[in-house]
C-alpha cells in the first residue's frame, strides 16, 4: 500500500469536498433545546477495560447537580469481550448519567501485566498459583465508573469505562455543581491527557490487548487506549488484595495524582514517586505491554506523549486544557467541525502546497539517491570493511589497509588505498580508511575468535562514518544481534575463507541511532538543499528461512520496524516523523521462490503477502495555526487493497480521515471525524457526485448533496445550509 498515495487520497477528498467554494448561511434557529422530562430511546453501548472484564456488572444512573443519584435507570452485564449495550429507562429527565461496572463473585478480569497479576487467589482452574500474562482471574476489588454528560431522545452514545473515565468522573464530581458542562471538561480534559490524538476516553473502546488475534485488524487507537489501561494495573499493588492487584487503590492513587486537573510529568527519584503516579510511569507500563505483545505503536502516541513528557523539567505537570466549543450543543459543534475541515483544507491546499511540494521533491530525490548511493558506493566499502574487520580478527598483523592482507575481490575490484586497522581489547578500528571515493572510519567490536557464543551473535557499532562526494552517513551506535537455536563456535579463519558453517538462527534485531546526508541526486548532481535524516532504526526479526540446496540462512521477515527522528534541509525546512510498523503473520510467512535458480526469492503474490499494521507520524508547522501533528495509519486487508486513516491534530482539535483504498484510487466510502465525536459520513465510489450525512451520538444533523451546477450543499437540522 501506497502511503504518498493513500495521503493524496485523503487530503485529495476533503480538498474537492470544502476548499475553495463560497458558502451562504440562513440564519439559523435555535438548535437543541434544554431536554425535557422522559427521554426516550436512549442506549449507552462501549467496552470495560483494565483488563478486560467478563460478566462485570453495569449500572447507569441519573445525577442531581449535587452528584446524588436520582434514579437507578438501566443495568446490564459485560460479555466475554468486555462490550456491553444498554437501553436507558423511560423515566430518565436528562441530566447527567453515572454508568458504573463493578465485580461481583463471577466477574473475571484479563490480566494484561506483562510480569503478571500476583498469586492466584480464586477458584479458577489454573496450571500454577501464579496469574500470568493473558489469563483470567476474579478481581478482589474493581469500581470503575463513566460520566456521560446529557442525553437526548434516540440517542446511541458510546461510553467505554476504565482507569481515565474514572479519572474524569473524579474531577467532574468534585466540582462545585455537577452540569453537563463539567462532564464535558472533565472528559475532554482527560483525553487530551492522553495525548489529544484521537484518543476520545468516552467514544474509543479498547480491545484485549493480550489477544493477537484481536489486534491483527484492529484500529491503533483502541489498541493504544487498552495499553494505558492496562498501564495502571501495571502500577497496582499486588499485597493488599490478596495477591492480585488492587485496582480499586490503584485509581484512587491516579486520582490523587491529578491535582489541581495537572498529572506530574516525571517523579522518578522525587519524594512523590512511591505515592504518586505520573505520566511517565504510564507511558512506561504502557510501553512495556507493547513490548510483551512484540508489536510497536502505529498511532504514535506513546512517542507524542513522551515528547510533553521530555518538554515538562525540573517535576512539572502536564496541565490538559479541554477541547473548543465542549460546551456547545451537538449542532454547534457539528457546524464546528465544519469549518474545523474547511480552514484546513484551505492551509493544507493553498497555503503549503508550493512550500511543501517544493520539499517533498528534495527529499523524493534525496531518497532516490540514497538508495542508490548506499547500494552501490557506500555498500561495496562497507563490505570490504567487514572482511577487513574479519581479517583482523583472525591475528593480521599489518596495520596498514592498503596490504595485501586485506585485499579482496577479483583484480581490478576496488581496494582500500590508505588508512589503518587496529585491534585491542576484541574492538577493531578502522581510521581513514579510503576505498572507491568513500572515506572510512569505524569502531566494531564482535565476539571473540575461537569462542562458542550460546544465545546470540552480537556485533556492537561504537561509532561509523562513511564519507563521499555524494552521500554522509554517520552511525553514532549501533547493535546487530542474530538469536541462536543452538551455540555457534566462532572461527574468522573459517568464515574469511568461506568454509565456516552456517549459524543455526532463528531471528534477530537491528538498532541503530543514524544520521544520512544526501548531497547529490542519482545522476550526480548536487541538490538545491542537501537533505539529511537524523534519528533511530530498529527491527526485530522472526522466521528464519534457509535455501535448500546451501542451507544458507536466505530471509528473515521483519516482525517490528520503527524509524523515528527528523528530516531536513538546509533551507531551514523540518519535520519530525516516526514510521512504524508491525507483521502480524511474520511467524508464518515464507517468501515465494521465483523462477531460476532455487535463490531467487520473490517477496510476495496474491496468495503469499505480508500482512500488517503501518504507522507513519510527523509534525508541520502551518501558517497562523498550532503546530500540527499528523498520523497515517494503515492496515493491509489483501495483496494490493487496506484500509488507511489520517489523523490531524493540532493544539486540541482533530480530524479524522478513514477510508478504503488499493493500489491505485480510493474506493466505498469515506469517514471523517474530530475529538468532539462528531461524523460525517461521505458515500459514493468515485466522490465525483457527493452524498452523506453529519452524525452526533447517533443522530443525524445535516445532510451533504451534489447540486445539478456541481456544488456541494450542506443542509443542517436547523434549517440553514452551507454550499461550496
Amino acid at each position: 500500500m501506497n502511503l504518498k498515495t493513500v495521503l493524496g487520497g485523503c487530503i485529495g477528498i476533503a480538498s474537492i469536498m470544502l476548499v475553495g467554494c463560497s458558502g451562504e448561511e440562513s440564519d439559523p434557529s435555535p438548535s437543541n433545546p434544554p431536554p425535557s422530562s422522559g427521554v426516550d430511546n436512549v442506549t449507552l453501548d462501549g467496552t470495560a477495560a483494565k483488563g478486560i472484564i467478563n460478566g462485570g456488572n453495569v449500572m447507569a444512573e441519573e445525577l442531581d447537580a449535587s452528584g446524588t443519584v436520582i434514579a437507578r435507570i438501566g443495568s446490564t452485564t459485560t460479555a466475554a469481550d468486555g462490550s456491553y449495550t444498554l437501553t436507558i429507562d423511560n423515566d430518565y429527565n436528562g441530566g447527567p448519567i453515572k454508568v458504573t461496572i463493578s465485580a461481583d463473585e463471577n466477574t473475571q478480569m484479563k490480566c494484561d501485566v506483562p510480569s503478571g497479576c500476583g498469586m492466584r487467589t480464586d477458584d479458577i482452574a489454573d496450571s500454577d498459583t501464579v496469574i500470568d500474562f493473558s489469563e483470567w482471574y476474579k478481581p478482589v476489588n474493581l469500581t470503575m465508573m463513566a460520566l456521560v454528560a446529557e442525553a437526548v431522545a434516540n440517542d446511541t452514545i458510546s461510553v467505554s469505562i476504565t482507569p481515565y473515565t474514572h479519572l474524569a468522573a473524579r474531577r467532574a464530581m468534585a466540582a462545585p455543581s455537577l452540569t453537563p458542562a463539567e462532564v464535558s471538561d472533565a472528559n475532554s480534559r482527560v483525553s487530551n491527557l492522553l495525548g489529544g490524538g484521537g484518543i476520545n476516553i468516552l467514544n474509543t473502546q479498547p480491545l484485549d490487548i493480550t489477544d493477537a488475534m484481536a489486534l491483527d485488524d484492529a484500529d491503533d487507537k483502541r489498541i493504544a487506549y487498552a495499553a494505558l489501561s492496562a498501564a495502571i494495573a501495571v502500577l497496582a499493588d499486588t499485597s493488599a488484595s490478596g495477591g492480585s492487584p488492587d485496582i480499586n487503590a490503584a485509581l484512587e492513587t491516579l486520582w490523587g495524582s491529578f491535582t489541581d486537573g495537572k498529572l506530574v510529568a516525571d517523579d522518578s527519584g522525587m519524594a512523590t514517586d512511591d505515592s504518586t503516579i505520573s505520566l511517565q510511569e504510564i507511558v512506561d507500563g504502557a510501553t512495556s505491554v507493547f513490548a510483551q505483545m512484540n508489536i510497536a505503536d502505529t498511532s504514535n502516541t506513546l512517542v507524542s506523549l513522551q515528547e510533553t513528557i521530555d518538554a515538562t523539567t525540573g517535576g512539572g505537570s502536564v496541565n490538559p486544557d479541554p477541547g473548543p466549543g465542549t460546551g456547545d450543543t451537538a449542532l454547534e459543534k457539528v457546524k464546528t467541525f465544519v469549518g474545523d475541515v474547511r480552514t484546513w483544507g484551505t492551509v493544507i491546499e493553498e497555503e503549503t502546497r508550493v512550500k511543501g511540494d517544493a520539499f517533498a521533491t528534495q527529499v523524493d530525490l534525496a531518497a532516490t539517491a540514497a538508495d542508490a548511493s548506499v547500494s552501490a558506493v557506500a555498500g561495496p566499502a562497507i563490505r570490504n570493511a567487514i572482511v577487513a574487520v574479519f581479517r583482523r580478527l583472525t591475528h593480521t598483523t599489518a596495520t596498514e589497509l592498503n596490504d595485501d592482507a586485506y585485499k579482496t575481490g577479483e583484480q581490478g575490484d576496488p581496494q582500500f588505498e590508505s588508512g589503518t586497522i587496529a585491534h585491542s581489547g576484541g574492538v577493531v578500528t578502522i581510521t581513514d580508511g579510503v576505498i572507491d571515493g568513500v572515506t572510512i572510519n569505524l569502531s566494531v567490536q564482535l565476539p571473540d575468535n575461537e569462542s562458542t557464543v550460546s544465545s546470540s551473535l552480537t556485533a556492537i557499532i561504537s561509532s561509523a562514518t562513511l564519507r563521499s562526494a555524494s552521500t554522509d552517513i554517520t552511525i553514532n551506535s549501533g547493535a546487530i544481534n542474530a538469536t541462536l537455536v543452538t551455540p555457534y563456535f566462532i572461527d574468522y579463519v573459517a568464515v574469511d575463507t568461506g568454509t565456516a558453517d552456517q549459524p543455526d538462527v532463528s531471528g534477530g534485531s537491528i538498532n541503530l541511532n543514524a544520521e544520512l546526508t544526501q548531497k547529490q541526486d542519482d545522476l550526480g548532481a548536487e541538490l538545491a538543499s542537501p537533505v539529511t535524516f537524523a534519528g533511530t532504526l530498529s527491527t526485530t526479526l522472526v522466521n528464519a528461512v534457509k535455501d535448500e540446496t546451501t542451507g544458507e540462512l536466505s530471509w528473515l521477515t521483519p516482525a517490528t520496524l520503527n524509524m523515528m527522528g527528523n528530516i531536513s534541509d538546509t533551507d531551514g525546512n523540518s519535520f519530525d516523523a516516526s514510521l512504524v510498523a508491525n507483521i502480524s503473520n511474520a511467524d508464518s510467512f515464507t517468501p515465494v521462490t521465483g523462477p531460476g535458480s532455487d535463490s531467487d526469492i520473490v517477496l510476495e503474490d496474491a496468495d503469499n503477502w505480508l500482512v500488517g499494521t503501518i504507522g507513519l507520524s510527523f509534525e508541520l508547522q502551518l501558517d497562523g495555526l498550532p503546530k500540527a501533528s499528523i498520523n497515517i495509519s494503515g492496515d493491509r486487508t489483501a495483496f494490493e487493497t487496506g484500509t488507511a486513516t489520517v489523523t490531524i491534530v493540532y493544539g486540541v482539535r482533530e480530524i479524522v480521515i478513514a477510508g478504503a483504498f488499493t493500489d491505485e484510487a480510493s474506493t466505498g466510502s469515506v469517514t471523517i471525524t474530530n475529538q468532539d465525536g462528531v461524523i460525517m459520513n461521505i458515500v459514493n465510489a468515485d466522490f465525483n457526485a457527493l452524498t452523506g450525512d453529519l452524525e452526533y451520538n447517533g443522530q443525524t444533523y445535516g445532510s451533504i448533496d451534489t447540486l445539478e451546477n456541481g456544488l456541494t450543499k450542506i443542509t443542517y437540522t436547523d434549517g440553514s445550509f452551507e454550499t461550496f
